[in-house]
């Protein structure tokens, strides 16, 4: 059984690629190139991505709450990049996987890179709110009877996260 986890939808969103850029390579992005434009702006967008992964971890090691999507939250972290996000983690995932497809010219991560988001969204994120409104129904509960729309009690009050 595959498990739900961003990792394992990651895995296979890379394995899928390089599956299909052996099997049939598209001419979709720039070629790959270490001097190339697509590859400099692709590793600035996968450092970026890393460093927002690291940044999230960071913030729920100091809140001392598990960082992995499938175990229960203890404290629920709204600083720092949980201000801003929702969820820093996936946004920071899907940033590092653009940038190596754009770095690598892996052309088929245009197809697959919008599933992994699809799938974060539709398999993750649930079960993650659930286990965030098990820790905090009152005040999650509290944010969306105010008449705050879905996303915005989302970002307002974020999810544990994965590493």
């Amino acid at each position: 059984m595959l498990m739900r986890t961003p990792d394992a939808f990651a895995a296979l969103a890379i394995l899928a690629t390089l599956l299909g850029e052996w099997l049939l390579p598209l001419p979709i992005l720039p070629p790959a190139s270490v001097t190339g434009p697509a590859t400099l702006i692709g590793a600035l967008i996968a450092i970026a991505g890393l460093s927002l992964e690291i940044a999230a971890a960071r913030a729920l090691a100091r809140a001392n709450t598990p960082t992995r999507p499938n175990q229960q939250p203890t404290a629920l972290v709204t600083s720092g990049h949980f201000a801003r996000s929702r969820n820093p983690f996936y946004a920071g995932i899907l940033l590092l996987l653009t940038g190596l497809a754009l770095t690598a010219s892996l052309d088929w991560s245009v197809i697959f890179l919008p599933l992994v988001w699809l799938a974060l969204d539709r398999f993750v994120i649930p079960a993650e709110e659930h286990r965030l409104q098990e820790l905090s129904r009152q005040t999650y509960q509290a944010r969306l009877d105010s008449g705050v729309a879905r996303e915005q009690a989302r970002k307002d009050l974020p999810l544990a996260t994965y590493t």
